[in-house]
């Protein structure tokens, strides 16, 4: 559980650091910008990023279900014969 806790911890400190940086370089936040501000803009981020995972996650499932409940199609051409009347 530690070791879970402790991964947990490193990756909201990694998205928190890349919405930070993020916000500099988009050039929201400069050296007039309050603690409140970038703390609001940093969980506005992260509800943007969850969202757009769990989109991406539902995406990826419905692709996976439409390509296994649509069998694929049935080859109508047959063998192809070249000129010497042989068939490949």
């Amino acid at each position: 559980m530690g070791t879970f806790l402790k991964y947990l911890f490193y990756l909201i400190l990694i998205i928190v650091i890349y919405l930070v940086g993020k916000g500099i370089y988009d050039g929201t936040i400069d050296k007039q910008t309050t603690v409140g501000s970038v703390v609001n803009q940093v969980d506005a981020g992260a509800e943007q990023i969850a969202k757009d995972a769990g989109n991406a996650i539902d995406n990826a499932v419905d692709s996976a279900k439409n390509r296994n409940a649509t069998p694929p199609a049935a080859s109508t051409t047959g063998p192809s014969v070249n000129p010497t009347g042989v068939a490949n």
